[in-house]
């Protein structure tokens, strides 16, 4: 194999290809993307992942090896507010345990990418998880729209 991916993008490929695998296999009709400027290019149900920051705290004193924690966002762009509150709950109870991290890559001027297990992502804290209010003129996609965000660590 070619290029290997860092361990940050790992993380938020590996969360990613997980919710699409669970949330794929529950439900119908619902789209998994990882930016934004996807989800407003969709129509809803859309459910944005994305991995929004890292928490780089030392090992153990004196230690040069970093204890990474990573923060995921998860926007929920529903068609109505009893599919927001049912896919919420939804995506808690998938991250509530743990998920394969896999190490990704690909061959120069290629798009495919392969994933190679090794190890677990663990939820470690969720952080907000709550109906995002916009008091403005909302666009379809925000009308009814939820955000958990959460912080993970791979063992």
């Amino acid at each position: 194999m070619g290029n290997y991916f860092r361990r940050t993008r790992n993380i938020e490929l590996s969360t990613i290809e997980y919710l699409q695998r669970m949330i794929g296999n529950s439900w119908s009709g619902v789209t998994v993307v990882k930016s934004f400027l996807q989800a407003y290019a969709e129509e809803v149900p859309v459910v944005c992942i994305r991995l929004d920051e890292t928490f780089n705290g030392k090992l153990e004193i004196g230690s040069t090896t970093y204890s990474n924690t990573y923060a995921i966002v998860i926007d929920i762009f529903a068609k109505s507010d009893a599919q927001r509150l049912d896919l919420s709950d939804f995506i808690m109870d998938q991250i509530k345990g743990t998920w394969t991290y896999c190490n990704y890559a690909h061959n120069s001027g290629r798009t495919d990418i392969v994933g190679t297990p090794d190890g677990k992502v663990n939820m470690a804290t969720v952080t907000y998880n709550r109906k995002v209010e916009i008091f403005d003129a909302v666009a379809s996609q925000d009308k009814f729209r939820h955000l958990i965000t959460f912080l993970v660590r791979k063992f």
